[in-house]
């Protein structure tokens, strides 16, 4: 009789924890929905209020956004994002930082990471991480031109000018890259070659100032 009690007691306990564990899952249920439902009205309104150019305002929504319990990877995305138009260059460095190691085979926050480093004319920082972008895609365009932007800027023309040359052949209607190619030439006293890339843009856009101004070098 005693070990049956006894069983019978720790059968009753299991099912009681068992209700105490349900009885949590639906109470914290609603707390959760709730929680989504507040970070989806906050990012609206910081998606509307960008487009109001009210930086400062769309980076506190998001931020409070963040608070709610949006998802960590987004938030580092969108804050980055947003802190760079502010021209928070150090902030959205950081935060693009965070979103790279929420996802680390991304490229997006790799590509985001570049665009302050850009702004901010930090070419040797701009350098690395638009290789780390290339590392994940190997003919991604944008990391090129900006890997392309940074040799320029060090002052590395021989690696400029074959970045450069090699978006210019794969796309021949970018004129930035054209132009590009001719200033890096221009750089290692290849001034005929140079010249041939400044006309081909002219040829086709008369009133391109980087051109223009590339021709009157002498």
């Amino acid at each position: 009789m005693r070990h049956l009690l006894t069983a019978a007691a720790a059968t009753g306990r299991r099912v009681v924890r068992a209700l105490i564990v349900v009885a949590l899952i639906v109470e914290s249920t609603p707390s959760l929905a709730h929680a989504q439902s507040r970070a989806a009205a906050l990012y609206k309104e910081s998606y509307a209020l960008e487009a109001k150019s009210d930086y400062a305002a769309a980076i506190a929504r998001a931020r409070e956004a963040a608070k709610a319990g949006s998802d960590v990877y987004f938030a580092n995305v969108r804050l980055g994002w947003l802190t760079y138009l502010a021209g928070d260059f150090a902030e959205s460095v950081a935060r693009y930082t965070d979103a790279i190691a929420a996802a680390p085979a991304a490229i997006e926050p790799k590509l985001g990471l570049t665009l302050p480093l850009l702004a901010a004319g930090k070419w040797r920082e701009l350098e690395r991480a638009c290789r780390e972008a290339l590392a994940v895609d190997a003919q991604n365009v944008t990391a090129l031109g900006r890997l392309a932007m940074s040799y320029y800027n060090l002052g590395n023309y021989g690696d400029a000018a074959t970045t450069y040359r090699r978006l210019a052949d794969s796309y021949p209607a970018t004129l930035d890259y054209k132009t590009g190619l001719g200033w890096a030439l221009l750089k290692l006293g290849r001034s005929a070659d140079a010249r041939a890339q400044f006309e081909a843009v002219l040829a086709v856009s008369p009133d391109n100032v980087s051109a223009k101004q590339g021709m009157a070098v002498r």
